[in-house]
């Protein structure tokens, strides 16, 4: 885990780099920028979507613990769709 030492420590490094070499900070920081932008945007995507988010979840979880779930699942689906589709003559 990340303490406070090693945060001033990391903050340090990170300014003498950015005193080494002054060029290269606007692109850092813009990388950075885009990199954290899409953290908080997958985030809030996660939040906004919570039930898909925790069914895709449970469905990775149930095929992690059960090998065959996904061939259930699909059968499953399968017989389900064709209960409910009308019959083309």
């Amino acid at each position: 885990m990340l303490s406070i030492a090693k945060l001033k420590l990391l903050a340090y490094a990170c300014a003498l780099l950015a005193l080494a070499y002054p060029t290269l900070v606007p692109p850092v920081l813009g990388t950075l920028g885009v990199v954290v932008a899409a953290v908080i945007g997958a985030v809030g995507w996660v939040l906004e979507n919570l039930s898909l988010a925790l069914t895709i979840a449970a469905g990775l979880l149930l095929v992690r613990v059960f090998p065959g779930v996904p061939r259930w699942l699909g059968r499953a689906l399968i017989a389900s769709v064709a209960a409910v589709a009308p019959v083309k003559a």
